[in-house]
């Protein structure tokens, strides 16, 4: 067995400092968990080994994570690595120079080893694409980890890193580590280092890792946040739990779109008995979005964004979007369905979204934190719906009722955790519970994480399909 399967990403570098073994070794342990791993849960789009050994025994050891290898979701730019965003029309994309916070990666002292898979550019909330297939949940192969950081999700839920890359902008940080039993965080809008190209920060998309113990989280969000103070102060390294209690309120589902899995509530419902039990103080509140008002705006603010991709695939194919071949049938009818937008409706779209600012602003009057479910159902079936489909308007109310309660987060800026505290009895699959706070307040979420996990450990709970029980 793995002697280093239960350590964390900060017990390796303490590990690496204390030249138990060296980074090469540890790269060549981290190779072979891949090995073993990919193949039967396909995590994996593009591997790094060379470039990643050619780095071991160079990074410093006093650099905070000393080495240690990470993983890195197949849809940010890494300087002369494929960045696929796993689509056919992406294969021959290699960007020369990494973005900020890629860079930021790396001073941290992480080794870049590989990418991890996910739905074509993020497109649907099942982690599957035409190019590299489907990625399967350790908790049980026949099901899916949401999307779209799904690979990295079951790259540290399966053992393999104890830490790996992911984006957010529509839950994508918080729905995977809730179907796979590990923690997510989503930052505040503009918190972290620029992940785009320009130096810019996205409307909805924000960069942070996934993890098995709060404190790599943490102290890879130190690393990664911008410093600049702007738009907020920076928070630094959060180490532990803080006594200030807190007023929460637990979200009731209306029902609107899909109603709530009794298993979701039920495990939200218990997570707010754990909270009491700590001395917070809970209370019944509404969720203040509009669910079917929200899919429509949402539906449209993508309309105002895929113009420029079917011009770019009938440019390189010279035929008309649907037949070219580039994107699969399900964002290829999509990106023709939104064509049906006008500039006035999808103005519309981005009006609603943006006063989902105020709104959750008014609802942080009254509360510190809202908890809620990270989304209606435990986990998605891994074929329930598949890239060769074509879209329909229940499809969009499929993915919409699924991201009810992570995409308005995105678009009111807001930090938001998913932290892994009970599972289905029915399934067997984890069910995470979703904090949100008000924009500029990470600082709260992470305190809040750490009493948690005190309370609850969910560290050494392993799914069956982990380098736990496999040897390598």
């Amino acid at each position: 067995m793995d002697e280093l399967i239960d350590e964390d990403a900060t017990g390796l570098a303490i590990r690496l400092r204390a030249r138990e073994f060296t980074q090469s070794e540890l790269v060549e342990t981290i190779i072979r968990r891949i090995e073993v791993m990919n193949p039967a849960l396909n995590f994996m789009t593009n591997s790094a080994f060379d470039r990643a050994r050619l780095k071991a025994d160079t990074i410093p050891l006093d650099a905070p994570f000393a080495g240690v290898p990470i993983l890195m979701k197949d849809m940010i730019d890494i300087g002369g690595m494929p960045r696929t965003d796993g689509s056919r029309l992406m294969l021959k994309n290699v960007p020369e120079r990494s973005v900020e916070y890629v860079e930021a990666v790396e001073r941290a002292g992480l080794n870049i080893l590989g990418q991890t898979n996910v739905p074509e550019m993020a497109s649907f909330v099942i982690t599957n694409n035409d190019v590299f297939g489907a990625t399967r949940n350790p908790w049980n192969p026949e099901y899916s980890v949401f999307s779209s950081s799904g690979g990295s999700a079951v790259a540290v839920a399966a053992g393999v890193v104890p830490m790996a890359h992911g984006t957010d902008g529509a839950g994508s940080n918080r729905l995977p580590p809730s179907a796979t039993g590990i923690f997510g965080m989503k930052p505040s809008r503009r918190r972290m280092l620029s992940g785009e190209a320009d130096g810019g920060h996205d409307v909805a998309k924000t960069n942070q890792m996934l993890s098995r113990t709060v404190r790599d989280s943490a102290l890879a969000f130190s690393l990664t946040e911008a410093l600049a103070g702007d738009p907020f102060p920076p928070v630094g390294f959060v180490e532990g739990p803080s006594p200030r209690r807190l007023r929460i309120g637990l979200v009731v589902d209306d029902g609107k779109l899909i109603s709530t899995d009794p298993e979701v509530a039920e495990a939200q419902r218990k997570a707010a008995l754990l909270l009491e039990s700590l001395g917070h103080v809970v209370e019944e509140t509404d969720w203040p979005v509009d669910a079917e008002a929200m899919a429509d705006a949402y539906v449209k603010f993508f309309a105002g964004k895929v113009g420029p991709l079917k011009q770019a695939v009938e440019a390189a194919s010279g035929k008309p979007l649907m037949e070219a071949g580039l994107l699969t049938p399900l964002l290829a009818s999509n990106i023709e369905a939104s064509a049906a937008y006008s500039a006035e409706d999808i103005g519309k779209g981005r009006e609603f979204l943006d006063n989902l600012v105020p709104l959750f602003d008014g609802r942080f009057q009254r509360y510190d934190v809202l908890l809620a479910p990270v989304a209606p159902v435990v986990a998605p079936p891994l074929y329930e719906h598949t890239p060769s489909e074509f879209w329909t308007d229940e499809l969009a109310q499929y993915a919409a009722a699924r991201l009810k309660f992570t995409s308005p987060i995105n678009f009111a800026g807001c930090p938001a955790m998913s932290v892994p505290l009970f599972w289905s009895a029915s399934l067997g699959l984890p069910i995470g519970s979703h904090f949100i706070a008000a924009e500029g307040h990470d600082r709260m979420l992470y305190e809040l994480a750490y009493e948690l996990e005190n309370a609850r450990p969910w560290k050494n709970t392993w799914a069956p399909f982990s380098l736990k029980y496999v040897p390598v």
